[in-house]
C-alpha cells in the first residue's frame, strides 16, 4: 500500500521511505508460508514450499515486466500506483474470499483426505 503514495510524485527520500515501508510490510509472507505449511500433509511440505517459490519467482517475474512495460508507456509513478493499486485489489478480494472460506462449517476433520494411522500389529 505505501507505493500508492507514488500517485503524489514524491522526492527521492520520501520514496525511499515509501518503498522500506513497504518492504518491511512483506515480511508477512512469513505468516502466509507458516499457515501454507499447517494446511499441508506432511509428505508433501517439500512439494508445497518448491511449488510456492517457483510461483512466487515466476510471478515476481511477470509483474516486474508489465510495472516496466507501464513505466514505458506512461511514467515510472504512474507504473508504481497501477501496480500498487491493482495488489491492493488482489489483496482485499483474496481477503474476502478467505473469510468467507474460515466462515464454512469443517467438513469433519481439518484433513479429511487424509486418513487415521493403521493400527500397530505386532
Amino acid at each position: 500500500m505505501p507505493y500508492l503514495f507514488f500517485v503524489l510524485r514524491p522526492g527521492v527520500v520520501l520514496s525511499a521511505v515509501a518503498a522500506a515501508v513497504a518492504s518491511v510490510g512483506f515480511a508477512a509472507s512469513l505468516v502466509l508460508q507458516e499457515r501454507l505449511m499447517s494446511l499441508t500433509p506432511d509428505d508433501q511440505t517439500g512439494q508445497a514450499l518448491g511449488l510456492h517459490a517457483t510461483g512466487m519467482a515466476a510471478l515476481q517475474g511477470v509483474g516486474a515486466a508489465l510495472a516496466g512495460t507501464l513505466a514505458q508507456l506512461a511514467s515510472p509513478a504512474t507504473a508504481m500506483t497501477l501496480m500498487a493499486a491493482g495488489s491492493v485489489t488482489v489483496t482485499v478480494v483474496l481477503a474476502v474470499l478467505g473469510g468467507r472460506e474460515e466462515r464454512r462449517p469443517a467438513v469433519s476433520a481439518a484433513r479429511p483426505e487424509v486418513g487415521p494411522e493403521p493400527a500397530a500389529t505386532d
